[in-house]
């Protein structure tokens, strides 16, 4: 495939904003870990954020779509659908109590292309929508979606086939409950899914129905197993027929029974009804199938296969050849690829109400995201019409989602940075900057070929991969910092919970003794959780097998076998090496205060921490601690404690094999447990108190920097980023002075830098304050919280204060 598819600011502390007066003292947390609404000011109707012109599609949507992604849509015909496959699909269950999962899957097929519901709206040309929003609405407590009857029927095999043990369930449970660890998934990540556009895009599902065919007529009669997983896929790619083609016949009928064939309903019914009848099952022969394609793709895969998935594609790499070619033989203007530019994007957008309170775990949870720029696959820049246009029309037309995940590099066009930097210092901190100078080096370093690697997108929150070539699995995160807190305050307990030994750090005697025990316990607990993942994540593809989706990957066809069963070619796994930069404080801290200073003994110095740095005492302690070097600034002792954990953690990572038979990959970030997590953990030895927020991915700790972007992108670049898959750095840019100009030539140094992921923001105190006082002000203020964006209207008031107390960097000057 080819990439041608048709001063800086005062720092205000935490507790005079984030967390008024508390001081020290632990921030009192309502039962059941729930947070009240702070009297939020009642802003309006969703529906009419944005131009006029876009307001009808978005009150239909609105109408369509739940108030929450995980919420079930509101359209009667769908949830009959939904609930009438699933009474069959659970009868033809018990009819047969041992049937396998590969064979409940191909009932599910069945009973999709019997059931299946299209949804159209009047306002939209595009046709997909199958009522699960990309696989987020699971159906977790009540009908499931389609695609998920089989794992919700089969997860029980889980204990009544032994597949794994109880015990092992107990350790997952318990490194969650003790915040050590956490996974997206039983054993694996469910949640970070690809679409294969490349499969598609060159061939069409038909292409690959073709390739499964082949592989059937040679598949050895010895292999039942390989057969029964082609006859699988070869069912799966058949239902997608099947579905393309009840949007053609719903969308036949509706103009057949419409009095007003000049209405934009009519001129959008004509065109689905052409195109449904050959797309996606042949690829995409102009713009507008091209753009229909990426969301079709999104959807049907969560509605046949059960997967969640999120990106949207590369449409300025992809399209740009469609689009010209359409505008030069008369079939398109820009103004209409414009207004389907926009209506493509508003759908995202809509999936949930963009004024619901984010509060939780997972509010407002809408991953999608959108790939532009960097280059195509011969290595060309992509700073073209279409870059421009998705990046101008989503700031006028004041979205959230699609999430823009923009590529770049050291080389890239000034226009392009300059385009970007300009949005964020208006308010619009939308994108996530995935660098390419380190990101394609990575991906031929593991074994992707050049042209393959050039054409990598953004899956996640913050990380890349190559669609058709892999799956996502990115869902790994854990605590570096809470074996620390766990070992400092002898809760020797809960690791015991997790089934791996926590040794006390109280008999250190040298700092090289000190951070051995430190690394050790959280080796330990990391290890004993990948050798779980190892021996049990297999175990999946007899629960939830994904035969649609292994089709069309790398790998599954000439090994016959399921992409959850070892029939990736390329099959990596991230572990997220999380809140490292607390650690390193710490380390930095202990070193500095107890051994180099000998400020305090190592046993006083453990006391103030377990005291929460309560009494005069514990404080002198704690100011000793704040003035130690830190994560970020750039000094010798804190890069050199950083690349000792890195280099560590990949070396002791790479004997290890996957439960897919691939590499575990370090990656270092971290979501919404840097405020969620912290609210809840004890005193750490970076002085941290009981309740105080952690630090995000590479930047510092918001309440331990002093520094200007220099120094902390010194520090980034001071790593070896070659050992590292991926990474973040969440910055909030300011100063006297910014201008895009200057904050593009930051984007650049951090890519020189050879830094993965680059998350700008750039909103003054001032502004911010004002947002809280008066939201109806700033319905379009976005700010980049950690992997996600969001209204700032929209946060709780304890995530808002969290983003008003972060430390500005100063670019001219601190």
């Amino acid at each position: 495939m080819t990439a041608t598819w048709g001063s800086g600011l005062a720092f205000l502390t935490l507790a005079s904003v984030a967390f008024g007066a508390r001081g020290l003292a632990a921030k009192p947390i309502p039962a059941g870990g729930e947070y009240p609404d702070y009297g939020r000011v009642a802003v309006g109707d969703f529906a009419e954020v944005g131009p006029d012109e876009y307001r009808p599609l978005r009150r239909e949507l609105r109408a369509f779509y739940p108030r929450e992604c995980h919420e079930p849509p509101k359209g009667a015909a769908v949830a009959n659908s939904f609930a009438r496959i699933w009474q069959v699909a659970q009868d033809w269950s018990a009819a047969h109590p041992g049937h396998t999962a590969l064979e409940m899957k191909r009932v599910q097929y069945a009973l999709e292309r019997k059931y299946f519901r299209p949804v159209l709206f009047a306002e939209s040309p595009f046709y997909f929508e199958a009522g699960i929003n990309g696989g987020y609405h699971r159906g977790r407590n009540a009908t499931p979606s389609p695609g998920n009857c089989t794992r919700r029927l089969c997860d029980r095999f889980y204990r009544e086939r032994n597949l794994v043990p109880e015990a092992a369930f107990k350790r997952k449970d318990a490194r969650s409950r003790h915040h050590f660890a956490i996974c997206c998934g039983a054993f694996v990540d469910e949640v970070h899914d690809l679409p294969p556009f490349h499969a598609v895009f060159t061939k069409g599902f038909s292409g690959v129905r073709a390739d499964v065919a082949e592989a059937l007529a040679t598949c050895p009669k010895d292999d039942a197993k390989g057969r029964a997983e082609l006859e699988a896929m070869a069912d799966a790619l058949d239902t997608i027929r099947v579905l393309q083609m009840r949007f053609a016949e719903e969308a036949e009928g509706r103009l057949g029974r419409l009095a007003d064939k000049a209405r934009l309903e009519a001129k959008n019914l004509r065109r689905i009804a052409e195109s449904a009848k050959r797309c996606p099952w042949e690829p995409p022969r102009d713009f507008y199938e091209g753009l229909n394609t990426l969301w079709f793709l999104r959807e049907v895969m969560a509605y046949v296969d059960g997967l969640c998935c999120n990106a949207l594609g590369r449409p300025d790499a992809w399209l740009i050849d469609f689009y010209r070619r359409d505008l030069s033989e008369g079939r398109l203007t820009e103004a209409e690829a414009r207004d389907l530019v926009c209506r493509f994007m508003i759908l995202a957008d809509c999936h949930l109400d963009g004024f619901a309170l984010i509060d939780g775990a997972a509010d407002q949870e809408g991953e999608m995201q959108l790939t532009l720029g960097g280059c195509d696959a011969e290595g060309r820049p992509v700073w073209n019409e279409l870059t421009r246009m998705f990046i101008e029309e989503h700031r006028r037309l004041q979205l959230v989602f699609p999430k823009l995940h923009v590529r770049y590099g050291d080389h890239s066009p000034k226009d392009y940075l300059e385009l970007i930097a300009r949005q964020v210092l208006e308010g619009h901190a939308v994108f996530a900057m995935f660098n390419d100078d380190i990101h394609i080096p990575s991906f031929v370093a593991r074994g992707l070929p050049l042209a393959r690697a050039r054409d990598y997108e953004g899956t996640g929150c913050w990380d890349g991969f190559v669609d058709t070539a892999t799956d996502g699995s990115v869902g790994n995160y854990t605590s570096a910092i809470h074996t620390l807190i766990a070992a400092v305050h002898g809760d020797f307990q809960s690791a015991a919970d997790c089934g791996f030994r926590l040794e006390p750090l109280d008999g250190a005697k040298t700092f090289a003794e000190f951070r051995d025990i430190a690394y050790g316990n959280y080796w330990r607990m990391l290890k004993g959780m990948l050798d779980d993942y190892t021996a049990y994540g297999p175990a999946y593809a007899q629960v939830s097998p994904c035969p649609l989706y292994s089709a069309c990957l790398d790998g599954c066809l000439v090994r016959r076998r399921d992409c959850r069963d070892g029939g990736m070619k390329w099959a990596p796994r991230c572990i997220n090496i999380g809140l490292l930069a607390n650690v390193v404080d710490s380390m930095c801290a202990v070193e500095k205060v107890v051994f180099q200073d000998r400020f305090c003994s190592l046993a006083e110095f453990l006391s103030a921490v377990r005291a929460n740095w309560q009494g005069e005492c514990n404080q002198r302690i704690r100011q000793a601690v704040l003035q130690a070097p830190y994560w970020g600034d750039s000094g010798r002792a804190s890069n050199r404690e950083m690349r000792f954990w890195i280099d560590s953690l990949a070396r002791d990572l790479k004997p290890l094999v996957t439960d897919q038979g691939g590499q575990y990959e370090i990656a270092c970030w971290i979501y919404r447990e840097f405020l969620t997590w912290g609210e809840h953990s004890k005193a750490s030895p970076d002085g941290r108190s009981y309740g105080d927020r952690f630090a995000q991915g590479f930047a510092p700790s918001e309440y331990r920097c002093r520094s200007g972007f220099s120094e902390v992108f010194n520090a980034i670049a001071s790593l070896d980023h070659t050992k590292i898959f991926a990474s973040n750095a969440n910055l909030m840019f300011g100063g006297e002075g910014l201008t895009p100009e200057l904050l593009a030539v930051c984007f650049r140094v951090y890519a020189s830098g050879k830094g993965h992921l680059l998350q700008p923001n750039c909103c003054d105190v001032e502004t911010l304050l004002d947002a809280q006082r008066h939201p109806e002000r700033h319905l379009d203020l976005m700010v980049k919280v950690c992997g996600f964006s969001a209204r700032f209207i929209s946060l709780s008031k304890r995530f808002q204060d969290e983003i008003i107390a972060r430390h500005r960097l100063g670019v001219n000057g601190r």
